[in-house]
Order: structure tokens, then sequence, then C-alpha cells
């Protein structure tokens, strides 16, 4: 297995990138239907609403748009997050609304989000191929689409697929800019729009100095040994994301146009002293800080799948450790430049397995900070997920080289593909199964390490949030309540719930409403916190069973209750 290089694609890679893309778009639309609005997303479709509705004013009356009233009416809605994907999800149900290009409102909504998906496995593909070749492009990509988790989110018009995206792209335009100045524009160009897609893009600079810096000494070490460094000494993408980056990050949000530092100072005060909420983990609700350190570490062990998680950390440790193998072979002052068997430095000068790793673990690091918040789950480090999946790949491909070798010591005809065809469906099935199962309950999957969803549930491990899950009680509803009438909706927001309307799941006579007395059924969404509101039935109602319980895989998720005095 040669090291990591930058192979060139041809027309049919960039065709089976796009295969890849278009192919999980199409599964994402097929399935979204069985996902109700989270509570994030029902703020952002009003937001893209209002966005998307001063970007139509600007294109019909750009005078009046344009003035500092109407951006800020528009603009403030939701300014606590960068713009673009809201933006784009408003035009999602703009080109609805003209063309009717979707069969429901609420995946005109999320078609953005999914886009990045797939785009996110396009670049995977993109990038594991430059890196070992055709089989770990394909092989990365296939394992990060068969994450449970992400996979619920790149269904959802939300920020944490597409910042995933914008990550990996800073980081692969950053990796292509190391042996060409145009990469590097390009890099600060990707960077700007990781900034209009979220916070999390703040901590790649730090990622792509940390890695220049150990690239540059490690040339200056070698220059003095007689090797001509063959990288270039100047940081063009690291210049490019301080300049082109923040521009591209100003001039695309409006909001910023007008009193823009004092803004952009509320702006990243407003991160650095976010509001917290409610996470359980181990039978403990962490409401505020500190957080459990292990939190990130211990969640990525029980929901990333078995086989893609134990060749992740395969691959990661078969990659640092030929690096620094061949570091210290390559380290004493007198000894001449170490070669590998191709005559090639045995030293990538790109430290490549570095630069993977730094991005893979940063977010992993970021969040085992005690002051940092965890009430989003694992989507706070998804960014961290490509690299995992592209070192999985690598893995994957040294045992495609033992299985190759010992199939032709023994079998010689065996054809050299259907080993690695063999090999990496079977490594990808249990992945598949896993992914195939956590649908519709994404956020309530658990792996074979947690001992699944029952045993996540008696370690105490928090078994969904946003409540979304109300969608998987359509039927139900629709069976009980002919006539129509009111349901407290608990963890459910009222405009998620009125988006079942919309999409013509739910009738217009079932009503959403705050007011447990009031309400015909009441639901209560399974999170520890949500016990008082347990009790609180059982007070009205006057009996302490429900009529239906949601279960998944034995493990209750939403018990709804009939009011007897309705």
């Amino acid at each position: 297995m040669t090291r990591a290089s930058d192979r060139r694609l041809g027309v049919g890679d960039y065709a089976l990138a796009l295969a890849l893309c278009a192919s999980y778009v199409a599964v994402l639309l097929g399935t979204a239907d069985d996902l109700g609005l989270s509570r994030d997303e029902s703020t952002y479709t009003q937001a893209g609403d209002v966005y998307a509705g001063w970007f139509a004013r600007a294109w019909r009356e750009p005078s009046i748009a344009f003035e500092r009233e109407a951006i800020d009416a528009a603009f403030r809605v939701n300014r606590e997050h960068p713009p673009l994907l809201k933006l784009l999800f408003g035009l999602g149900q703009l080109a609805q609304q003209r063309w009717h290009l979707f069969a429901t409102d609420s995946a005109s909504y999320r078609f953005a989000g999914m886009s990045s998906a797939g785009l996110l496995l396009a670049l995977i593909y993109v990038f594991g191929t430059r890196l070992w070749g055709r089989a770990a492009g394909v092989f990365a990509a296939l394992a990060y689409a068969l994450l449970p988790r992400p996979f619920y989110h790149a269904h959802l018009n939300a920020f944490d697929v597409p910042i995933t995206l914008a990550n990996t792209a800073v980081i692969y335009a950053y990796f292509r800019s190391l042996t060409s100045r145009r990469w590097g524009y390009g890099c600060g160009a990707l960077f700007g729009l990781a900034l209009l897609t979220k916070h999390n893009a703040w901590i790649i600079p730090g990622i792509l100095a940390i890695h220049f810096g150990l690239v540059s000494y490690w040339q200056h070490r070698e220059q003095k040994r007689g090797v001509t460094p063959p990288l270039s000494r100047v940081p063009h993408a690291l210049i490019a994301c301080f300049t082109i980056g923040p521009a591209l990050f100003v001039a695309g949000w409006p909001f910023l146009w007008h009193d823009t530092f004092q803004r952009i100072g509320w702006y990243v005060g407003f991160h650095f002293h976010h509001e917290y909420y409610n996470m359980e983990y181990f039978g403990v609700n962490y409401f505020w800080p500190p957080f459990p350190m292990s939190y990130a570490w211990v969640m990525t062990f029980f929901t990333v799948p078995l086989t893609t998680l134990a060749l992740g950390v395969t691959g990661v440790t078969l990659e640092l450790r030929a690096l620094a193998r061949a570091v210290i072979a390559a380290w004493p002052r007198a000894q001449p430049a170490a070669v590998s068997g191709e005559g090639e430095p045995a030293v990538d000068p790109r430290l490549t397995p570095l630069l993977l790793a730094g991005a893979m673990f940063a977010p992993l690091v970021l969040i085992t900070v005690p002051s940092t918040p965890i009430f989003g789950g694992t989507k706070h480090w998804f960014p961290a997920y490509p690299f995992l999946a592209l070192f999985a790949a690598y893995a994957f491909c040294r045992l495609c080289e033992i299985a190759t070798a010992f199939a032709r010591a023994h079998w010689p005809r065996v054809p050299v593909r259907g080993v690695a065809l063999l090999a990496g469906a079977w490594l990808l099935v249990p992945a598949f199964v896993e992914t195939a199962h956590s649908h519709p309950f994404g956020l309530s999957h658990y792996t074979v390490l947690a001992g699944g969803v029952p045993g996540a549930a008696e370690h105490g491990m928090n078994r969904q949030f946003w409540g979304f899950t109300t969608r998987s009680l359509v039927p139900y509803f629709r069976q009980v309540m002919p006539e129509g009438g009111t349901v407290y909706i608990c963890d459910t927001t009222y405009g998620a719930f009125m988006m079942l309307v919309r999409d013509g799941v739910l009738p217009e006579n079932i009503r959403p409403t705050y007011d447990i007395a009031q309400a015909d059924y009441a639901l209560v969404h399974h999170e520890k916190h949500f016990a008082e509101v347990d009790h609180q039935i059982w007070n009205v109602y006057g009996s302490v069973q429900p009529v239906h319980v949601l279960t998944y895989d034995g493990v209750p998720i939403v018990s709804v209750y009939r009011n007897p005095r309705r």
C-alpha cells in the first residue's frame, strides 16, 4: 500500500462522484416523509421564508430592499446563525410555490440540506480517490453514508450536514493548495462559505495553521539536509482564509452591512456564552457545565457502527505509525534523504496523515472541553466523521491487499476486483443494517457497543430530542380521531406540527395545543426532563395509564394519554 499521494482523477471519477451524490439525494427524498420536522427545523423554515422574501424583494425593488430598515426587519430573524442555508431553504420553498418540484412543502425546505449531504458524499469520494485510489474513495463515501446519526440529519433543513460539507471542502482545498496557489484562493472562498453556514467553521484556521507549521518545519529540516522542498513556503490558503473568507462572510450576510463590528461582536459573544439545554448521559441530566469530558468519545463509540469504527481506528493508527517511522528514519542530519521503494521521499512532504487526523480529532477535542455545550448530541462533531470514513477506507484497502495476496496464493484465477467487492460488501453490510434499522428513529439509535437501543436505555442515555417523533404517531391519531380534536404536543413545536398538515399527512381538524387540560390527547416524548409532564398529565387526567406507546426495539419513545373529560 503506497502512502498518501495526489492521484489524478478522470472523467469517470467525476461521473461516479455525481452518481453517488444523486443516488444519496434520491434515497433521502424517498425516506424524508417518515420524519416530522424537528424543533430547530421549524425555526429555520420561518427564517427561510423571511430571507427568501427579502431576496425576492431585492430582485424586484432593490432600492427599497437594500435600505437598512428592510434589511434589519428580515435578517433580525434568527440572527444568531448565518444566513446562507436559511436563504437556500426559503428559495426551495419559493421554487415549490412556482413550479411544484417536490411532493411536499417540507421536502422543498429540506432539499438544500439533502443536496449538501449528496455533495459531501461526492467530495469524500474525490478526496479518498486522490489519496489512495478509487476503491478507497467509494468505500469512504459509503462508510459515511451508512452512519445512522448523520443519515438522520442528512434529511433536515438544518446546518449540521452542510457545515460538515463546508469544513471538509476547506480541508480538501487546503490539501490541494499545498501544491497549487490557485487552490489557496479557493480555500479562502470556501472558508467564507463555511463562515456563512455555521460557527463550527471558526476552528478550521487553527487546524490549518498547526498543520502548515509542522509542514514548514519539516521542509526546513529537509532543506538543511540537502533536499529541495517540494512545497511552497508561503501559506497561500491561510492568507486567503484570513482575507477572502471574512470578506465573503460580511458580503454574504446583509445583517452585517450596518454596524458591522458591533454585530459581529454580538454574534461571536452569543456563541461564546451560549445558553445551555439539557442532555441525559448515563442517567444524569446535564443542564449546565461542567459537562463530562468523556461525552463525545463515548457517544462516538455508542453510535458509529462497529465495523466502521474499528476500521477508522485501525486506519488512523496505521497511517500515523507509518508516518512516525518514516520521520524517525529520516531524522538524523547526517543521514541522506530516506526514500521509499519507489524512489520517492519516504515522508509525505504534506504530512497528509497529520492533516486528516487533525481534522478528525479537533471537533471531538473541542467538545471534550467541560464548558462546551453538549445539548446537540453527536451533531456537534459531525465534521470529524468524513475523516473517520477516509481512515476506514485506508484500512479497508490494506485489508484488500492482504486478502488479494492470500487469494492469489491459493486461487490464482480469482479476480482481484471480486475480492475487493466481496470484502467491501462484507464490511459495509453491518453498517447498512444499522442505518436502515435506525430509520425513522435516528436520534434514538445506539449500536452494539451500547447494547443496542435497550442497552442504551438501561445505561440512561438520551433517547431523543427535538420532538420529531410525533410524525410516527400520525397513523394512530388518524385512526382514533376521525372527527378531529386537539393534541398536547409536548416537545413538538407548533410550526413542526402544522407542517404535517401542510404536507397532507394530518387532516386540518387535528389541531395542536399546549394546554394539557383542554387537549383530547396528550403525548410525552420520553426524555428525562419531561418526567414532570407525565406527572402533570396523571394529575389532570386522573390516570397513569397511556392508551398508546410508541416503541423502538421495545424501548418507549412517546406515550399517548387520552383525556377522559373530553
